[in-house]
């Protein structure tokens, strides 16, 4: 595991700190000292009476250094399901159901742990430090604790953890979209709310865990669930997550059985406020969008997944000169297929450069999204840039690389237009390093591939 110095940690000579701080800060070199899980200093200059043998020195010369990103949404449990041929080439409904079935016979404290190391591991490797995770999957014949594996695998490879108590209670026998045996009832999920809230939400400040209250979808919950659970995140002051207008086959099934749209039906709900967040929201309507933006509620935006899934894509711009308040995901890695945070910035770049033109949106707006708009969606201010005070969620990204020669006039929009790689060189959480030379420190990386993903190659043996 990793070891945690007493002397405090100096990032120094670094060849560019951009902050995202209010006023979007860069210091061209720079260092930053932190004290345990703190950010103590941050500036251009190191003051000169500094003894070097009083701290832990972190040679930055070659790296541009960021505040940690921060994924709102994933389902980390798909992460040993994903790119499975036949679900390779099909729309969000079909893909459900066709791996409804798999996830039914593969989830247990085994896998449910496995893919939640693996994808936590993946995500810090390409500079994500605070993961939001929606697990909604409970078969019948598991333990009804499945979370806490998640939970902890999380604790044990250092990511700052937000954990989304999914619930699915709307199955084919009521309308829905899941089979019936991955379905519970109301009174079970909202017991099992306020269990996992009571052992694990930390609400204060610099909190590695955290708790949300998640309904998977309109399609797969019920409106008694939806609606109890707005009252309930009120009541605890919580967060509360759902996906939302993600496909037209949605808005369909929505209009068909409840003749609302979406939003409508979750207004009726009680979500509309600022304690929600919504996860793809590609089909919303001009007034809609306004309406998101005057209750104060935030997206997650997914661009990689659904374009993975052909859903359409988000109206980012529109959203954004409206006000919304807007972050970035990977989503699940059997509609992605990956953890790669880096990439995603990528990818949102580049697909709203197109949809909206080449000078609607710049790589800095990007990953001022992937930080500030993540904390924000989530309604804190102690994670998503760089200052005094602030959790140390530092990522470091080595630019001494053949794929950005002649790219350095800018070397911050170069993470995202060029590389050779998004693998960071170092990432701090929390104070502590979790990512070394481009290595997890608390985790194995050998082991995991050879030991847990090997073993469970051919995953279509849990389809009958």
């Amino acid at each position: 595991m990793n070891h945690v110095s007493e002397k405090k940690l100096l990032i120094k000579d670094a060849y560019l700190i951009a902050t995202m701080d209010d006023k979007n800060t860069k210091y061209d070199g720079g260092y930053i000292i932190i004290s345990g899980n703190k950010i103590e200093q941050v500036g251009k200059v190191l003051p000169k009476d500094i003894d070097l043998k009083n701290y832990d020195v972190i040679d930055a010369k070659n790296c541009v250094v960021l505040p940690g990103f921060i994924n709102t949404h994933h389902h980390l449990y798909q992460t040993l399901t994903r790119c499975l041929k036949k679900s390779q080439d099909k729309e969000l409904f079909d893909w459900l159901l066709y791996l409804y079935d798999i996830w039914g016979k593969f989830l247990n404290p085994q896998t449910v742990r496995y893919s939640t190391l693996l994808g936590c591991g993946e995500l810090l490797l390409t500079g994500c430090t605070t993961c939001v995770d929606m697990f909604y999957v409970f078969p019948f014949d598991q333990p009804k604790d499945l979370l806490d594996y998640e939970i902890e695998s999380a604790k044990e490879v250092g990511i700052r953890f937000v954990s989304c108590r999914g619930s699915m209670s709307r199955g084919r026998a009521q309308g829905g979209l899941p089979p019936d045996n991955l379905v519970q009832k109301e009174n079970e999920i909202i017991k099992d709310y306020l269990r996992v809230v009571d052992k694990y939400h930390d609400g204060k400040d610099f909190s590695m865990t955290q708790i949300v209250l998640a309904p998977c979808s309109p399609f797969s919950v019920t409106e008694e669930l939806l609606t109890q659970t707005a009252q309930l995140a009120k009541e605890k002051k919580l967060l509360c997550h759902t996906h939302l207008a993600e496909t037209k086959d949605e808005e369909k099934y929505c209009i068909e059985n409840f003749c609302l749209r979406p939003l409508e039906y979750l207004e009726k709900c009680g979500w509309l406020n600022e304690r929600s967040f919504f996860a793809h929201s590609i089909y919303l309507n001009d007034d809609e969008i306004k309406k998101i933006a005057e209750f104060g509620s935030g997206i997650s935006h997914c661009p990689t997944s659904n374009l993975r899934l052909g859903s359409g894509i988000m109206r980012l711009k529109y959203m954004k000169d409206a006000g919304v308040n807007i972050s970035l995901a990977v989503d699940g890695s059997a509609s992605n297929d990956t953890s790669n945070m880096l990439a995603e910035l990528r990818q949102c770049l580049l697909i709203h450069k197109y949809y909206s033109g080449p000078s609607s949106i710049s790589a800095e707006d990007i990953f001022w999204i992937a930080t500030r708009g993540g904390a924000k969606v989530l309604h804190r201010d102690d994670i998503g840039y760089i200052s005094e005070g602030k959790a140390a969620d530092i990522v470091m990204f080595n630019i001494n690389r053949l794929g950005y020669i002649g790219s350095l006039e800018d070397p911050l929009s170069a993470l995202l237009y060029c590389g050779d790689s998004q693998i960071a060189h170092m990432v701090i959480v929390n104070g502590k390093i979790v990512v070394k030379e481009g290595k997890l420190v608390n985790v194995d990386e050998e082991k995991m591939f050879y030991e847990y993903l090997l073993k469970y190659k051919d995953i279509t043996n849990y389809r009958n």
